[in-house]
């Protein structure tokens, strides 16, 4: 069996679109490694065992890359920010009363969404700027300014 240099190309765009109607972004790297393939294949005729060798290989060093150096969940900074939060000043958009929780309202995000729950040691009413003064998991805590 040979494959031929059009072979790889239509294998590339049939994991890429593939790849679209997933949301894994794992078969992008596949893909791209067969339209390598082809590539090379247009320029230097290679034996199959040859082809073969050379998708899996840059397959897997363009996931490897990918794994390594842009999926890296210790590169981000989501969930460990706590101190660059205290202090930012927000509007309250929905009172705090004594037995309930409200939101504040940020002009800018702050620690990726723009709107918190938020709890206060004491009722703050809707409309009025407050801070925050401590991060408790997914509510923050705040005062009236």
């Amino acid at each position: 069996m040979e494959l031929l240099w059009w072979h790889w190309i239509v294998l590339a765009l049939v994991l890429v679109g593939i790849e679209m109607l997933t949301p894994t972004f794992f078969l992008m790297w596949f893909g791209l490694g067969a339209l390598l393939t082809g590539l090379l294949v247009t320029f230097v005729p290679l034996g199959f065992a040859a082809q073969l060798l050379i998708w899996a290989v840059t397959s897997l060093i363009m996931t490897f890359v990918w794994l390594k150096y842009f999926k890296n969940p210790d590169r981000t900074r989501v969930g460990q920010a706590k101190e660059g939060v205290l202090g930012s000043t927000g509007l309250v958009s929905k009172a705090i009363t004594d037995l309930g929780q409200g939101e504040i309202l940020f002009q800018r995000p702050v620690l990726g969404a723009d709107r918190w729950p938020a709890i206060a040691d004491a009722p703050i009413p809707a409309g009025v700027k407050a801070r925050v003064v401590d991060v408790l998991g997914q509510t923050l805590k705040i005062e009236q300014l």
